[in-house]
């Protein structure tokens, strides 16, 4: 028991000492004092007129990575002097975990003609430490869940405004995702070839999607909302049969005083066709139900509901609590709430870009039968 006890407060400490570092190092550089120089080699902060680069190292542990350390940041900017367009962003980070798992990132967002034209291609390139429990709401534990990947991943999306749904964009999608299973280990799903995609291949998909955006900011909205639909079509490939996938992600926010918000969030998703195992909608993870292991259930259909309480304290630091509940299955018809998963917790933030409301977050998130998980990141969950 105290054993148990000690290692959890040790998983805390480390997502509390990524905030602590980013305290100590952050040390921006204002518009107004353009002359003053950074002696601290990793950290830079620089804002120009409208723009800012944050950059800064950190600790985390989150069930998927266990601990790991590494650097990141957010490079912020705008594509014309008007006061309607949104700020674009480049986000950047990698990192490398005590598990050998390792990812490099790059986020590229861009808003252009008074946020008329959108654009963004995420990219990523990882080595992952996974597990897969197999498909349906009711997997159990094993010991034998563990299995390796590599993933190359981009999405290209290009929005402009529609002329129909009273959309404010609508956009075209190319997805690209090469997953080779690099060690199978002791998994028997994918030893067996039991599931779709259980050797990895390529997936070429395309589709559109619909945007209907209100948020005040879109780093830390006080009011307004966030509705997104997608549909994705993968057509045949070598390793896989065509599929499709869609998704719904419906978000809201209200503040009674400024900066502090309740945050609402009802997220839906569902796959046709044979689709492979690792492209299933999943719960868990940083965003999603938090406490749970990313994709610790999956299945064609998933669907959660998730609410969230957000304050700024004093200076830089603020907090929040959350709570949500949701599930997978086969089809939606087959949706029981009676097996739902629930999820609820609490976190720090720091804000380290106060101008366009930035956060640094650390989470700490709790789940059914004891699952649970310390995630940390920039901006917040939703």
């Amino acid at each position: 028991m105290i054993k148990s006890l000690i290692k959890e407060m040790r998983k805390i400490f480390s997502g509390l000492l990524g905030i602590c570092m980013l305290c100590f190092l952050q040390v921006p550089m204002s518009a107004q004092d353009p002359e003053r120089t950074i002696d601290h080699p990793l950290e830079d902060s620089v804002i120009t007129g409208r723009a800012s680069i944050n950059a800064y190292p950190y600790v985390f542990y989150t069930p998927e990575t266990k601990f790991a350390a590494g650097a990141g940041g957010i490079f912020i900017f705008y594509t014309a002097k008007d006061s309607i367009v949104l700020p674009s962003k480049i986000g950047f980070g990698g990192y490398y975990s005590t598990n050998k798992q390792y990812k490099i990132s790059m986020n590229p967002v861009f808003y252009f003609f008074k946020n008329k034209l959108f654009f963004k291609a995420p990219i990523s390139f990882g080595h992952f430490v996974d597990k897969f429990w197999g498909i349906g709401n009711n997997t159990i534990d094993t010991g034998n869940e563990p299995y390796t990947r590599d993933v190359f991943n981009t999405t290209f999306t290009l929005q402009i405004p529609p002329a129909w749904f009273s959309a404010d964009r609508t956009g075209i999608i190319f997805d690209y995702d090469n997953t080779t299973i690099v060690d199978k280990q002791n998994n028997e799903f994918l030893l067996g070839d039991e599931v779709v995609g259980s050797n990895g291949g390529q997936l070429f998909g395309f589709g559109t999607d619909l945007v209907w955006d209100s948020r005040d900011n879109i780093f830390f909205p006080n009011s307004g909302g966030y509705q997104y639909f997608k549909i994705l079509i993968y057509p045949d490939g070598v390793n896989y049969t065509n599929f499709g996938f869609l998704e719904l992600d419906v978000k809201h926010f209200r503040s009674f005083k400024e900066d502090h918000v309740i945050a609402g969030n009802f997220y839906y998703a569902q796959a046709f066709g044979e689709t492979p195992f690792y492209k299933l909608p999943a719960m868990g993870g940083s965003s999603m139900l938090r406490g749970y292991f990313a994709g610790r259930y999956r299945d064609n259909v998933f669907t959660m509901l998730q609410l969230e309480y957000r304050q700024l304290v004093w200076w830089k630091l603020g907090f929040a609590v959350f709570a949500g509940a949701g599930d997978v299955a086969d089809e939606i018809l087959n949706f029981s709430f009676s097996n739902l998963k629930y999820s609820y917790g609490a976190g720090l933030r720091f804000r380290f870009n106060e101008e366009q409301k930035v956060n640094l977050r650390v989470d700490l998130g709790f789940g059914n039968d004891g699952a649970r998980g310390i995630y940390f990141g920039i901006e917040e969950a939703f």
